[in-house]
C-alpha cells in the first residue's frame, strides 16, 4: 500500500479534485460506491458527490478516499502544467522544513529540488512524500528543472545581447 501523507489544507488546496480520476480509481480497484464509502468511513452519498463533481469534497474526505482506495491523495487532483511542487507541497499544509523532515533532508534542499535546482537520489520517497505517484513526481520535477534551463538560456541571451549592445556604441 502506498503512503498517504494528508496534512492541513483548506478548501482553497482542494481546488483541483478531479472527479473523473477519482471514479476512474474506484472502478479500476472494482469496488463499488458503498463498499468504497463503508472502508473510507464515508457516506455513500458523499462518494457519489464527489465523483460526480457537484461539489469539492473535504480534505478529510480526500484523504478517506486516497487512503480506502490505497493511492496516494495526490492521484485524486489533476495535474495541469502549472502545478509546482511548491504547490503540492502547500497543499499538504505543510513548510519545507516539514517537508524535509518527512523525507529525511535538510530544508535547503527540499527548496532547491522545489526550484529545479537539485535532482534526488530517492524519487519514490520524493513522490511518496508529496502525496504523488512517480509519474506525477517525474512531470512535475520535470519541469521545475526546465522552467530553470529556460531561464538560464534567457539571461545569457540578454547577456549577449547587452555585450553587443556596448560594443557596438563604444565603435
Amino acid at each position: 500500500m502506498s503512503s498517504i501523507f494528508c496534512v492541513g489544507g483548506g478548501q482553497g488546496a482542494l481546488s483541483r479534485f478531479d472527479h473523473a480520476q477519482a471514479r476512474a480509481l474506484r472502478l479500476q480497484a472494482g469496488v463499488g460506491v458503498e463498499d468504497l464509502a463503508a472502508a473510507a468511513g464515508i457516506s455513500a452519498n458523499t462518494v457519489r458527490s464527489a465523483e460526480k463533481g457537484s461539489h469539492q469534497p473535504q480534505p478529510r474526505v480526500a484523504c478517506a478516499l486516497a487512503r480506502a482506495l490505497g493511492v496516494p491523495v495526490g492521484e485524486l487532483f489533476s495535474s495541469g502544467p502549472d502545478l509546482t511542487l511548491r504547490e503540492v507541497r502547500a497543499r499538504l499544509g505543510l513548510t519545507q522544513a516539514q517537508m524535509a523532515a518527512r523525507i529525511g533532508v535538510v530544508r535547503q534542499y527540499v527548496s532547491q529540488v522545489e526550484r529545479g535546482v537539485s535532482g534526488v537520489r530517492a524519487p519514490l520517497s520524493w513522490a511518496s512524500a508529496y502525496g504523488l505517484s512517480p509519474a506525477q513526481w517525474r512531470r512535475t520535477h520535470a519541469a521545475a528543472r526546465a522552467m530553470v534551463r529556460q531561464k538560464v538560456a534567457e539571461r545569457t541571451l540578454r547577456r549577449r545581447s547587452n555585450r553587443r549592445t556596448i560594443r557596438g556604441t563604444h565603435v
